[in-house]
């Protein structure tokens, strides 16, 4: 061991091998100067200072010069350390004691190569630059520059952060801030479940109409019914529903997502998760699909025709390729959080069509099965698990099918009418035609060629007033496909009478008969000037296999001129259907009716009227009967014999211009003393016959000739007169009587439009009452005018 003097450290050069130790005292004052400025300073061995080392070096540059400071071993330090000069560390450098310069380093650097650890408190007044990354356990906020910590920050908690914070409590604090509004990426956790089929170009059609008959000729029909699609009694594929008729029907395939999810990329419901994306960047999504087709070309299902395919679609990256989608799911705030996910879906991918071209031959009718098999895989993922769905559909070419088997017209014979029977009546001398019976028969052919329809395939019948059938067989029905209608359905020859619950040949013929009969109660066919309908309609129909009706008509008289014994020249009859005898007028009442239905209450006009002993007109079957001063009663109306508005017979005499009626009313028989006549016509004055126009007198039972000579007729036209004169017998037009008659007014009475209101003057005969209790009403026509079509007497 060497011992060297203080002053001995000013200069030289010094090579130490061995330990250099120093006391309290060591180089207080050796580093007040330069130190060792020109010299090398090596330690290669271990360098202790146990006392104040450098006490006074901040005054004096320390290792200024060109130093070569080479540590090869621990290098110590016990004490105060200061540095004021560039120093390179190559080795270990361990701090054990507290390292506090006393000099600033910011004119120079502090450089480090290797592993570098210090041990207890450091102190840097300057700033620490690093290159690369710092693990520290903490790191002081350090002091503000611009407003310090607890400024301004009252009622915050960041109020409680100091220079002494550390920086990992401030980041806590603030990301606990901001937690909820930066949520991290997520999964679409919706999973793929399963797919849907769905049917594409799916229209359906209706199978042309009618059934099938027996030994059809149809070319389409034979075929059809050799696959079993055609049974004879039953309609072209029967029992099968829908059917479709378009070549390119098909299926694609949809994806379905199972589950729930709070993410997607988008708002699609059928979105589902498909893994992590790759570098920010959806990967791939695959969808494999394999299909096979099978065709049965007849009723029992037996495989004619199978073939299948395969077909893949990928999409790669975020799109969509044929109905595949692969998105990227981005965060809500993609800007600073970044995607790691993704989610797709299928959508109508992988249309197969049941045929690539035409299909418009009938042998391409039958059942066609699709069977579809469907996988996915995502990125590197293998593919799952194949889901299968089968569909069959019926497909016909329904339109050539159509046109194959068109719908025909039926044809009809000849349809005949036979009149058997008639039965007449009369009315004022003219017949009428009340009831008969007719034979109508009549056939169709082309009903079951080349289909038939199924229901009332055929009618007969008439469009008639009057008219019901009794017996025949005039309708005929196919319900169910068969015969239902006996003696209706016949062979081509129509000799060969078919049975009932059999189905019809395709040549077969029907045959139509009915017995009808006229005569419902009480109509008419009169007129005012003529009598129509004359005719009544005979309706043969037959209905095609589309339901579509072909109508035959034929018209036939109610009663033909010169047939059931009537003479030709006398023209047909009208007829009028009410009981020989009857009429629907009314009597014995205060309001009595006549509506020129009948007869029943008319009075022969002859001179024992004037004594009210009048003969009751006869009302039994008669032609002829009336006489040349007689007017005619037809159904409803008082006419002109042989005028305009006359019927059947001829006027009995041209050289009596003035005809008359007359009708007997009766009252009740109490005591009136008022009555009122309304026969829808203003009577002219009886003194004024006029031309075309009527009259009218009344002759009270009270006021006969038994009782006044001569008997008193009373005008009601006449309502400011009492008696007016004496008419002698036989004046033309005036008093149709063989003896001479009285004419008395309507004093009092009054004309309300057609409506005549006459005092019972009892003075001047008039008695209504108990023992006198009737009327004779007596209507006169000078020349044709208009029909009186009723006569009201009202009793007050």
């Amino acid at each position: 061991m060497a011992l060297i003097k203080p002053e001995q450290l000013r200069s030289g050069s010094y090579n130490i091998t061995g330990s250099l130790f120093g006391t309290s005292s060591y180089a207080d004052f050796a580093l007040t100067a330069s130190f060792v400025q020109t010299a090398s300073f090596t330690v290669s061995s271990s360098y202790a200072l146990t006392a104040s080392f450098a006490q006074n070096a901040q005054t004096a540059s320390f290792f200024s010069g060109s130093i070569l400071n080479a540590v090869s071993a621990s290098y110590a330090l016990t004490a105060s350390f200061a540095i004021s000069s560039s120093t390179s560390i190559s080795s270990s450098f361990a701090v054990s004691a507290s390292w506090a310069p006393t000099q600033t380093i910011n004119t120079s650097s502090l450089a480090t190569t290797g592993s570098n650890q210090f041990n207890g408190n450091q102190s840097i007044s300057g700033s620490l630059v690093v290159s690369q990354s710092i693990n520290a356990y903490n790191i002081n906020a350090g002091t503000p520059t611009s407003n310090p910590w607890q400024t301004s920050l009252n009622g915050s908690y960041f109020n409680n952060f100091t220079t002494q914070t550390d920086v990992s409590e401030i980041l806590r604090f603030i990301a606990g801030l901001l937690s909820a509004s930066a949520p991290d990426a997520a999964p679409n956790t919706k999973t793929y479940n399963n797919y849907t089929a769905n049917a594409q170009n799916a229209t359906i059609g209706i199978v042309t109409a009618g059934s099938i008959p027996q030994t059809s000729t149809n070319l389409t029909v034979q075929y059809l019914n050799s696959k079993g699609f055609a049974t004879a009694g039953a309609t072209i594929f029967s029992g099968i529903s829908p059917i479709y008729t378009l070549g390119n029907y098909g299926y694609t395939y949809t994806s379905i997502a199972a589950g729930s999810t709070t993410v997607s990329s988008s708002a699609d419901a059928q979105l589902f998760g498909l893994g992590l994306l790759s570098s920010g960047t959806p990967t791939n999504f695959k969808v494999s699909g394999s299909f096979t087709f099978r065709f049965k070309d007849n009723s029992t299902k037996i495989d004619t025709a199978t073939s299948s395919s395969n077909t893949l679609v990928t999409q790669t990256g975020a799109g969509t390729t044929s109905g595949v989608t692969l998105a990227k799911i981005n965060t809500s705030n993609p800007a600073v959080i970044p995607a790691a996910y993704q989610d797709g879906k299928y959508a109508t991918v992988f249309l197969n069509t049941i045929y690539s071209g035409s299909a418009a031959a009938v042998s391409q009718s039958g059942y066609y099965h699709i069977s579809a098999s469907i996988q996915i895989a995502s990125g590197s993922s293998a593919y799952t698990i194949p889901s299968a769905s089968n569909a069959e559909i019926f497909f016909a070419p329904l339109a050539t099918i159509s046109t194959n088997i068109p719908a025909q017209t039926p044809a009809t014979g000849s349809t005949t009418l036979a009149a058997l029977t008639a039965v007449s009546r009369s009315l004022s001398g003219a017949p009428y035609l009340s009831g008969s019976t007719y034979n109508l028969s009549s056939s169709f052919t082309n009903l079951f060629n080349p289909l038939y329809f199924v229901g009332t395939i055929a009618n007969l019948s008439t469009v008639s007033t009057g008219m019901t059938q009794t017996s025949g067989v005039t309708s005929v029905l196919t319900t169910g496909g068969t015969i239902q209608t006996a003696g209706a359905v016949f062979d081509s020859t129509g000799t060969t009478l078919r049975a009932t619950s059999t189905v019809p040949f395709e040549t077969d013929i029907i045959k139509l008969n009915g017995l009808y009969t006229f005569g419902l109660a009480n109509i008419t066919n009169i007129t005012q000037t003529a009598f129509t309908p004359t005719t009544f309609t005979i309706s043969v129909a037959g209905v095609n296999k589309n339901a579509i009706t072909t109508t035959y008509t034929a018209s036939s008289n109610y009663h033909t001129a010169g047939t059931f014994g009537q003479p030709a020249l006398s023209g047909a009859l009208a007829y009028y259907t009410r009981t020989q005898g009857t009429d629907s007028g009314t009597n014995s009442g205060a309001s009595n009716l006549e509506p020129f239905t009948g007869e029943s209450n008319r009075i022969l006009l002859d001179d024992n009227i004037l004594s009210f002993t009048g003969t009751a007109w006869n009302t039994a079957y008669v032609l002829g009967n009336l006489s040349g001063s007689d007017l005619q009663v037809k159904p409803g109306f008082l006419v002109k014999p042989g005028g305009t508005y006359g019927y059947w017979i001829t006027d009995p005499d041209t050289t009596k211009t003035n005809k008359y009626y007359v009708r007997r009313f009766t009252t009740n028989g109490t005591t009136k003393t008022s009555m009122t006549l309304n026969a829808g016509v203003v009577f002219n004055d009886w003194q004024v016959t006029g031309s075309n126009a009527a009259g009218v007198l009344i002759l009270f039972q009270s006021s006969n000739s038994s009782i006044y000579t001569p008997s008193r007729f009373y005008d009601p036209t006449k309502t400011t007169s009492n008696f007016v004169t004496n008419i002698n017998a036989n004046t033309d037009g005036q008093n149709p009587f063989g003896s001479q008659i009285a004419l008395y007014g309507n004093t009092g009475g009054s004309l309300a439009s057609t409506t005549y209101t006459i005092p019972i003057r009892n003075a001047d005969g008039m008695i209504l009452d108990s023992t006198y209790n009737d009327i004779y009403v007596i209507i006169r026509y000078k020349g044709d005018p208009t029909p009186i079509t009723a006569i009201t007497i009202a009793f007050n």
